[in-house]
């Protein structure tokens, strides 16, 4: 019998596919189909920055990868940002999904938009930073400083890919049909050591929701790239 799984894992904000290498490779090492998608924009594909890129453009993109790389029942992970696109993708096309993981992130609230969830001290410290790229309004990335990357090469290695995030995506609200989740199973992975400003309450409000398996792990926000070994393990372990 192939025990074999898929993992279909979207990066956070200002990062790419590239964030995932050290979790992809250790995915694959146990036998895994692990992929990592760049949002348009950002990472691999900031060439595209555009104005009208927002998380429903984001949600079709993704949505039309699965399609037509046929995946179905796909292990989704989110990273920060991107739990938020993993969140509406399994509210949209839940027959795609077959577990939703998420990485330090939020949890989807219909007609919020990240910049109403998060503390409002640091929306007002984000909203200064605003600049315009290419006739688009981005956040630009966070100093080299501020990445809770404790080996200062891998710090300086994972600064150097960041690119400006499209300001859409945390201004407009998003829309969801379904409770969160949308009835598939849930993980969330919290990250303990330190803790994130950003995802301030949210550790205690998804221990606080029955149907989430909640999963403490003592790295920092930037996880994937400071501890694979801890996400992939994870990832592994991860009911069937």
């Amino acid at each position: 019998m192939n025990h074999s799984r898929t993992f279909v894992c979207l990066p956070g904000a200002w990062m790419g596919a590239w964030s995932w290498k050290f979790v992809i490779e250790r995915l694959r090492a146990a036998g895994h189909d692990a992929r990592a998608l760049p949002f348009r924009g950002v990472g691999e594909r900031a060439a595209e920055l555009a104005p009208d890129i927002d998380n429903d453009l984001l949600l079709r993109d993704t949505i039309e990868f699965l399609e037509k790389e046929d995946l179905r029942e796909v292990v989704l992970v989110g990273h920060s940002f991107g739990s938020l696109i993993a969140g509406l993708v399994t509210d949209r096309a839940p027959d795609r999904v077959g577990h939703l993981v998420i990485i330090d992130g939020g949890i989807p609230t219909d007609g919020q938009s990240i910049f109403g969830r998060i503390p409002a001290e640091i929306v007002a410290k984000r909203k200064k930073l605003v600049k315009v790229v290419d006739g688009t309004e981005v956040l630009p990335f966070a100093p080299v400083g501020s990445l809770i990357i404790d080996d200062p090469e891998l710090a300086a290695w994972t600064h150097r890919h960041l690119t400006p995030h499209p300001l859409a995506c945390y201004t407009k609200p998003i829309r969801l049909d379904h409770p969160a989740g949308n009835g598939r199973p849930m993980t969330y992975i919290a990250c303990t050591k330190p803790r994130y400003p950003v995802s301030a309450g949210m550790h205690e409000k998804v221990q606080a929701m029955p149907h989430i398996r909640y999963r403490p792990i003592e790295a920092g926000h930037n996880c994937i790239i400071s501890a694979p070994h801890l996400v992939a393990h994870e990832l592994l372990e991860i009911p069937r």
